[in-house]
């Protein structure tokens, strides 16, 4: 590819990334993101076949790449079974997320386009697949470390992986600066691990 090629991808992303934040996904406009890149349509299209390529284009490397970490994450902790304790599930949790708030802050304008206008697109069941991971973990954590006798709901685990999440599409839509951001986990974690203790009856 060209040195003017490149130039020209990149300035077509740049302003794809302006429209599908004004706009959404579904109202963007390939015709008036052609003309804020001061390209043809023709030329537009010989980079991006489509308006999905074009937004896979913004989101897809760091989408994917935060997924598959995600999922070897909780892939480790089946390695440690029948060992798994309390406090390797603080460590995990903790890490996991402490490394989940800093990937999204240094990839902040694709997930920004993921959480918030990716409505349309395949990314738009993005968060119910890491919703899905986080499930399977707490179900792994609940039957190795459940000590109160009584089997936790399927329904509850759902509600509850998704609540974590949703803490981290507030954060990325009101466009909170990273050191309150760091403040709210440090206070979700906290929150989030007192409930697990008293509901499995772990010791703190």
């Amino acid at each position: 590819m060209s040195l003017n090629s490149q130039l020209t991808r990149k300035r077509i992303l740049e302003c794809a990334r302006k429209e599908f934040m004004e706009h959404g996904y579904q109202k963007a406009n390939m015709r008036h993101i052609a003309e804020l890149a001061e390209v043809t349509t023709g030329a537009m299209y010989n980079h991006f076949a489509n308006k999905s390529v074009l937004f896979d284009a913004l989101v897809q490397v760091p989408a994917e790449e935060m997924l598959y970490r995600f999922r070897s994450m909780h892939l480790d902790v089946k390695k440690v079974l029948p060992g798994l304790t309390s406090g390797h599930m603080r460590e995990t949790a903790y890490a996991g997320t402490d490394w989940m708030l800093n990937y999204i802050y240094e990839n902040m304008l694709a997930f920004r386009l993921i959480f918030c206008r990716s409505e349309g697109t395949r990314w738009a069941s993005y968060l119910e697949e890491l919703i899905a991971v986080e499930e399977q973990a707490y179900r792994i954590y609940c039957d190795a470390l459940g000590k109160n006798g009584h089997q936790i709901k399927d329904m509850f685990l759902h509600i509850n992986a998704s609540s974590g999440f949703q803490y981290l599409v507030e954060i990325v839509s009101h466009d909170l600066p990273y050191e309150q951001a760091v403040a709210v986990m440090d206070s979700a974690k906290r929150f989030g691990m007192a409930g697990w203790q008293e509901i499995l009856g772990l010791s703190p």
